[in-house]
Protein backbone atom coordinates (compact mmCIF):
# COMPACT_ATOMS: atom_id res chain seq x y z
CA UNK A 1 0.00 0.00 0.00
CA UNK A 2 1.10 3.51 -0.76
CA UNK A 3 1.73 5.47 2.46
CA UNK A 4 3.15 8.76 1.17
CA UNK A 5 0.25 10.94 2.36
CA UNK A 6 -0.24 8.97 5.58
CA UNK A 7 3.45 9.39 6.40
CA UNK A 8 3.25 13.13 5.74
CA UNK A 9 0.16 13.42 7.94
CA UNK A 10 1.89 11.43 10.71
CA UNK A 11 4.98 13.65 10.53
CA UNK A 12 2.81 16.80 10.62
CA UNK A 13 0.94 15.33 13.59
CA UNK A 14 4.32 14.64 15.23
CA UNK A 15 5.29 18.29 14.73
CA UNK A 16 2.06 19.37 16.43
CA UNK A 17 2.69 17.01 19.35
CA UNK A 18 6.24 18.33 19.77
CA UNK A 19 5.00 21.93 19.71
CA UNK A 20 2.31 21.09 22.28
CA UNK A 21 4.81 19.28 24.53
CA UNK A 22 7.32 22.13 24.43
CA UNK A 23 4.59 24.70 25.14
CA UNK A 24 3.25 22.60 27.99
CA UNK A 25 6.72 22.35 29.58
CA UNK A 26 6.94 26.14 29.63
CA UNK A 27 3.36 26.55 30.91
CA UNK A 28 4.09 24.06 33.74
CA UNK A 29 7.26 26.02 34.56
CA UNK A 30 9.19 22.78 34.08
CA UNK A 31 11.99 24.30 31.99
CA UNK A 32 15.36 24.79 33.64
CA UNK A 33 18.06 24.42 30.98
CA UNK A 34 15.75 23.73 28.01
CA UNK A 35 17.47 20.40 27.31
CA UNK A 36 14.26 18.38 27.73
CA UNK A 37 12.26 20.64 25.39
CA UNK A 38 15.04 20.51 22.76
CA UNK A 39 15.35 16.73 23.06
CA UNK A 40 11.81 15.99 21.84
CA UNK A 41 11.94 14.38 18.39
CA UNK A 42 9.67 12.37 16.12
CA UNK A 43 10.18 9.50 13.70
CA UNK A 44 8.07 7.07 11.72
CA UNK A 45 8.86 3.46 12.58
CA UNK A 46 7.60 0.37 10.79
CA UNK A 47 6.17 -2.21 13.23
CA UNK A 48 4.50 -5.38 12.01
CA UNK A 49 3.64 -3.88 8.60
CA UNK A 50 2.29 -0.70 10.18
CA UNK A 51 3.66 2.82 10.18
CA UNK A 52 3.87 4.15 13.74
CA UNK A 53 4.69 7.66 14.90
CA UNK A 54 7.37 7.51 17.59
CA UNK A 55 8.07 10.53 19.80
CA UNK A 56 11.28 10.46 21.88
CA UNK A 57 12.62 12.66 24.66
CA UNK A 58 15.17 12.63 27.46
CA UNK A 59 14.61 10.07 30.22
CA UNK A 60 13.53 12.54 32.88
CA UNK A 61 10.47 13.62 30.89
CA UNK A 62 8.81 10.52 32.34
CA UNK A 63 9.61 11.77 35.85
CA UNK A 64 7.71 14.98 35.14
CA UNK A 65 4.78 13.08 33.65
CA UNK A 66 4.38 10.50 36.42
CA UNK A 67 6.27 12.01 39.34
CA UNK A 68 9.71 10.66 40.19
CA UNK A 69 10.77 8.45 43.07
CA UNK A 70 12.78 11.18 44.77
CA UNK A 71 16.25 10.55 46.19
CA UNK A 72 17.19 8.55 49.27
CA UNK A 73 19.46 10.01 51.91
CA UNK A 74 23.04 8.75 52.10
CA UNK A 75 25.00 10.26 49.22
CA UNK A 76 25.65 13.87 48.48
CA UNK A 77 24.65 14.93 44.95
CA UNK A 78 27.08 16.91 42.79
CA UNK A 79 27.28 20.60 43.70
CA UNK A 80 27.83 22.10 40.23
CA UNK A 81 24.33 21.32 38.84
CA UNK A 82 22.73 22.75 41.99
CA UNK A 83 24.86 25.87 41.68
CA UNK A 84 23.85 26.24 38.02
CA UNK A 85 20.20 25.82 39.00
CA UNK A 86 20.53 28.55 41.67
CA UNK A 87 22.03 30.94 39.11
CA UNK A 88 19.55 30.15 36.30
CA UNK A 89 16.53 30.51 38.58
CA UNK A 90 18.04 33.65 40.16
CA UNK A 91 17.37 32.24 43.62
CA UNK A 92 18.34 34.80 46.26
CA UNK A 93 21.32 33.64 48.30
CA UNK A 94 20.70 33.89 52.04
CA UNK A 95 23.11 36.21 53.85
CA UNK A 96 24.62 33.27 55.75
CA UNK A 97 26.29 32.14 52.48
CA UNK A 98 29.09 33.92 50.65
CA UNK A 99 28.38 32.62 47.15
CA UNK A 100 26.07 30.44 45.07
CA UNK A 101 28.66 27.67 45.44
CA UNK A 102 28.51 27.69 49.25
CA UNK A 103 24.69 27.77 49.13
CA UNK A 104 24.71 24.85 46.64
CA UNK A 105 27.03 22.94 48.97
CA UNK A 106 24.59 23.42 51.86
CA UNK A 107 21.69 22.22 49.71
CA UNK A 108 23.70 19.15 48.64
CA UNK A 109 24.56 18.36 52.28
CA UNK A 110 20.87 18.61 53.19
CA UNK A 111 19.96 16.23 50.36
CA UNK A 112 22.69 13.85 51.57
CA UNK A 113 21.22 13.93 55.08
CA UNK A 114 17.46 13.98 54.37
CA UNK A 115 17.05 12.88 50.77
CA UNK A 116 14.37 14.41 48.55
CA UNK A 117 10.65 13.60 48.65
CA UNK A 118 8.94 12.09 45.64
CA UNK A 119 8.84 14.59 42.79
CA UNK A 120 5.43 16.05 42.08
CA UNK A 121 3.72 15.34 38.78
CA UNK A 122 3.79 17.96 36.06
CA UNK A 123 2.10 16.04 33.25
CA UNK A 124 2.70 17.27 29.74
CA UNK A 125 2.97 14.24 27.45
CA UNK A 126 -0.55 12.79 27.36
CA UNK A 127 -2.18 16.22 27.54
CA UNK A 128 -0.11 17.35 24.55
CA UNK A 129 -1.03 14.28 22.50
CA UNK A 130 -4.72 14.74 23.32
CA UNK A 131 -4.60 18.46 22.42
CA UNK A 132 -2.84 17.75 19.13
CA UNK A 133 -5.31 14.98 18.26
CA UNK A 134 -8.34 17.11 19.12
CA UNK A 135 -7.12 20.16 17.20
CA UNK A 136 -5.42 18.53 14.23
CA UNK A 137 -4.77 14.81 14.23
CA UNK A 138 -7.95 12.97 13.34
CA UNK A 139 -8.95 14.99 10.28
CA UNK A 140 -5.42 15.26 8.87
CA UNK A 141 -4.62 11.57 9.37
CA UNK A 142 -7.95 10.50 7.87
CA UNK A 143 -7.33 12.70 4.82
CA UNK A 144 -3.84 11.25 4.36
CA UNK A 145 -5.07 7.66 4.60
CA UNK A 146 -7.93 8.39 2.18
CA UNK A 147 -5.53 9.82 -0.41
CA UNK A 148 -3.25 6.77 -0.14
CA UNK A 149 -6.20 4.38 -0.51
CA UNK A 150 -7.47 6.23 -3.59
CA UNK A 151 -4.01 6.05 -5.17
CA UNK A 152 -3.86 2.27 -4.47
CA UNK A 153 -7.36 1.66 -5.84
CA UNK A 154 -6.56 3.64 -9.00
CA UNK A 155 -3.24 1.79 -9.44
CA UNK A 156 -4.92 -1.61 -8.98
CA UNK A 157 -7.75 -0.74 -11.35
CA UNK A 158 -5.34 0.57 -13.99
CA UNK A 159 -3.18 -2.56 -13.66
CA UNK A 160 -6.26 -4.71 -14.28
CA UNK A 161 -7.28 -2.72 -17.37
CA UNK A 162 -10.15 -0.81 -15.79
CA UNK A 163 -10.89 2.67 -17.00
CA UNK A 164 -11.22 5.20 -14.19
CA UNK A 165 -13.09 8.40 -14.78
Amino acid sequence: MNTEFTDKALLDFGDRIIDEMQNQLFENKSVNTGDLARSITKNIVKKQDQEVLQVSLLWYGELLEDGGPGRRAGRMPPIRPIEGWIKRKKIPIPSAFKSPKSFAFAIAKSIEKKGVKKYSKKPFIMESIENAAANFGTAALTAGIEKDIIIDINAAATANGAIIT
